[in-house]
């Protein structure tokens, strides 16, 4: 039985080349196979064979062992020593039935023996074998060049997808850079309308600059947002470290979202212990981090519950099948937990969470707004700090998302997402 579950068939027919210095002998195989069906060429000796293989490629050889100047081992040494017709099976053919001639053919390649005198129907089940195995090597090796050849093109393709994202990233931050500028000046000018406008007694032109200012704000962030992930794809994000008292952040950050929690009627609960310590990290991208998942939270919740809990610790040694964290094992630990009451996410939703510019789905970009940049970019924050940034969501009963930060972080531990 054959790896492909099939038995080989009669219908195997290919070129077989007959070596032997004996014109009866070669017409003996000649007939014997020709009736067979396969095509027959002949060689009276080594020289000649090894031209033959050259320029006619057989399937399989019958190679007679004696014969003048060169004998059919040296033949098929030269064979099977060249990549080229390595791959053909030789199958000797000899009078010579003791041990010592077969080993010296199975030292000089043979893939098969017949001893003489020839049994023909012999002859023909080893002929039909070996181009069955032929014709399944050269089908190995048709697949294996389609997969170099495939392989190539992928290396090619992604290397192209590369190099444009490289270029996207590179307009992204160029594009960024000439929009904040004049942003800047949109939003310091509509400051000072408002407040001309509040001094001249002209309340009824202060809805509109409010609304002017509160869009040029949103453009400012949004742009802010592709700066950060263009500079992240670029490999070109740098952190500061610095260590800093992270209660003192956490209540920093409880007030600044505090606006956000009540627009929908939620609540806010800050779970932090106040000596909870320090923690060296990039203070901007921790910051920016927990209130991208606060807002977040307050987003996708109405008249509920946001609750942040800060816990120090280690990291545990993982449990066998257990996925690996960025944290190695027994480091020390800041966690930050976002649990919320919301929406929540399905398993469909989750698996495209961190992607940029996605959202949980079209009907939730309708109603909620947002470029789905704020979760991607921190998660990639908590990665180039050495950490990570996980989710648990169940739909219909909320999210809790978790950051994890090694205690002190070190810039060689620092790597780009």
């Amino acid at each position: 039985m054959n790896p492909t579950g099939a038995t080989p068939a009669a219908t195997y027919f290919g070129r077989v080349l007959v070596v032997d210095d004996e014109e009866k002998n070669r017409q003996l195989l000649r007939d014997t196979l020709e009736a067979r069906g396969d095509e027959v060429i002949e060689a009276e000796n080594g020289e000649q064979a090894l031209q033959l293989v050259v320029t006619h490629s057989p399937d399989v050889l019958l190679l007679d062992v004696m014969m003048p100047r060169m004998d059919g081992f040296t033949v098929c040494r030269r064979l099977k020593a060249n990549p080229r017709t390595a791959h053909i099976p030789i199958l000797m053919v000899t009078a010579l039935a003791d041990r010592r001639e077969r080993l010296l053919g199975v030292e000089a390649g043979a893939n098969d023996f017949l001893t003489k005198p020839i049994d023909l129907q012999d002859v023909s089940i080893r002929v039909r074998n070996a181009i069955y195995t032929k014709r399944l090597f050269d089908q190995l090796e048709d697949a294996k060049q389609k997969l170099q050849s495939q392989n190539v093109e992928l290396r090619q393709a992604r290397e192209t997808a590369d190099a444009a994202n490289k270029a996207k990233s590179s307009f992204l931050a160029n594009m960024s850079h000439e929009l904040r500028t004049p942003l800047n000046a949109i939003i310091g000018y509509s400051e000072m309308l408002q407040e001309e406008a509040a001094d001249l007694g002209q309340k009824g032109f202060v809805p509109d600059l409010e609304k002017i200012h509160g869009a040029g704000k949103h453009l400012l962030t949004l742009i802010n947002d592709i700066l950060d992930l263009s500079k992240i794809e670029a490999g070109k994000m740098t952190l500061y470290l610095e260590s800093f008292d992270v209660a003192q952040v956490i209540q920093d950050v409880a007030t600044t979202v505090q606006p956000l929690v009540a627009r929908n009627g939620n609540r806010l609960e800050v779970d932090c212990p106040p000596d909870i310590g320090t923690l060296r990290a990039d203070l901007t991208k921790v910051r920016q981090t927990l209130f991208n998942l606060l807002s977040n939270a307050c987003k996708f919740t109405e008249k509920g519950t946001i609750r942040l809990a800060v816990g120090r610790g280690f990291r545990p040694a993982l449990e066998p099948g257990e996925q690996g964290s960025a944290v190695p094992a027994g480091r020390e630990t800041l966690s930050f937990t976002v649990t919320d009451t919301g929406l929540g996410m399905s398993p469909e939703q989750l698996s495209r969470l961190f992607q940029a510019f996605a959202q949980a789905d079209a009907s939730t970009t309708r109603k909620f707004g947002g470029t789905g940049l704020g979760l991607a970019i921190s998660k990639k924050f908590c990665l180039l700090m050495g950490g990570d940034l996980a989710v648990e969501s169940k739909l219909g009963r909320g999210s809790t998302f978790t950051v994890v930060l090694p205690a002190v972080i070190e810039p060689e531990e620092m790597r780009q997402p």
